[in-house]
């Protein structure tokens, strides 16, 4: 996942305003300071922490954290499917606007199909294709009610939900012909309480997807078992 860093736009030679340092330093040696000494010790000191937080103030501190793991699946059982090739097909499109938030994730359900795909299915015949076509992997973002007012200050409420889909079938064709088809939908939502950090968010969505293909791959070997059994062991 990229790491996204935002400044906002900061003019190195911008020096410091030596008129509200001075202010500050004379302010300062009113309360009985030694106001020559204090005043030529700490003016430039005082300038650079001045400017270390205006610096800090111009960074977007909402970084994502970098260390989600990848999602793979090699952990788990192979399908051999008697084909001699698999093609893996995506034909979801991410409308990349509210309410779909896929295109935002670490990871999104539709990627995580097709590397389930890639992990799972071997084809190990001398002819024949089997067509593997995801027709769904959106996140839909849902915005919940939050209560407002005195109780909504000493109260963290669920402000939002992620309701997570992939849809799958898979197709087996020999001699341009389609002999068996095996089709799985899974779900999952996860919801997300107000004021959460970006990187809680990101785990989360994270862990949804996660979820998400579990519930899959359970689906899916049902599927290919009752519906493949000719093809697939």
């Amino acid at each position: 996942m990229m790491i996204m860093h935002s400044w906002n736009s900061i003019n190195p030679n911008t020096s410091i305003d030596n008129f509200k340092v001075d202010h500050a330093i004379k302010n300062i040696t009113k309360r009985g300071m030694p106001s020559v000494e204090l005043y030529q010790k700490y003016k430039s000191l005082l300038a650079l922490v001045i400017g270390f937080c205006l610096i800090l103030a111009g960074c977007d501190t909402k970084q994502i954290s970098n260390s989600l793991p990848e999602l793979t699946f090699k952990h788990t059982k192979v399908i051999q499917l008697n084909v001699q090739e698999i093609e893996i097909i995506n034909e979801f499109k991410m409308p990349f606007k509210h309410p779909n938030i896929e295109h935002l994730v670490p990871i999104s359900p539709g990627a995580s199909a097709e590397r389930w795909a890639s992990d799972i299915l071997k084809p190990v015949g001398t002819s024949g294709t089997a067509q593997f076509v995801i027709t769904n992997g959106s996140i839909i973002q849902e915005n919940l009610k939050i209560q407002k007012g005195i109780k909504g200050v000493f109260s963290i409420d669920q402000s939002k939900r992620f309701n997570a889909t992939v849809d799958v079938r898979i197709e087996i064709f020999k001699d341009q012909e389609k002999k068996a088809e095996a089709r799985t939908s899974a779900s999952r939502s996860q919801t997300l309480r107000e004021g959460a950090s970006p990187n809680t968010q990101s785990q989360l969505w994270y862990t949804l997807v996660e979820k998400l293909m579990q519930n899959f791959d359970r689906e899916m070997r049902k599927q290919i078992k009752k519906h493949l059994v000719n093809y697939a062991n």
